[in-house]
């Protein structure tokens, strides 16, 4: 978590002078809540995996974001909307919780990222994307919401 009322870090200062950031009310329910949906989203996943992978995939990509955004809710940010919106969210991630969750998960959630994008909007998803890939996607899906859900539990502590 952020100490002060603001980061002093460079890259939030940049993002919200920018305007791919802004600044909200800390809200840590709001924040325990987009965790709980982060974890409902990897049930359905698994769940899915073999009857729909395309939106397998695009439910773990969810979990990150909205891990993600839960840390960033916490602590009084949110991402704009509209294009690029969920490319910032992992941009904050590597520079907000790096040394939290290795940058071996951040590129592969930015991997699915884009496999969600291909998912979504691409031609021909079902053949592109398989089972294997939401298995890797959920391991990678559970390793963020949980670093993200421990951090703000120990934040929740500490108050």
């Amino acid at each position: 978590m952020t100490s002060g009322k603001y980061a002093a870090d460079p890259w939030i200062n940049e993002a919200i002078a920018t305007g791919d950031v802004e600044r909200i009310v800390k809200n840590m329910a709001a924040a325990g809540e987009r965790i709980n949906d982060a974890r409902r989203h990897l049930n359905s996943a698994r769940l899915l995996a073999d009857s729909d992978v395309t939106l397998a995939i695009t439910a773990c990509h969810d979990a990150i974001r909205k891990a993600i955004t839960a840390h960033m809710t916490a602590n009084g940010y949110r991402p704009r909307n509209g294009n690029g919106a969920h490319r910032i969210v992992l941009h904050y991630a590597r520079s907000q919780l790096g040394g939290a969750i290795g940058s071996a998960d951040i590129d592969q959630a930015d991997a699915l990222r884009r496999d969600r994008a291909t998912a979504e909007y691409g031609d021909f998803a079902a053949s592109k994307l398989g089972t294997s890939d939401v298995a890797d996607a959920t391991l990678v899906g559970d390793r963020i919401v949980n670093t993200v859900a421990s951090l703000l539990a120990k934040s929740a502590r500490s108050r």
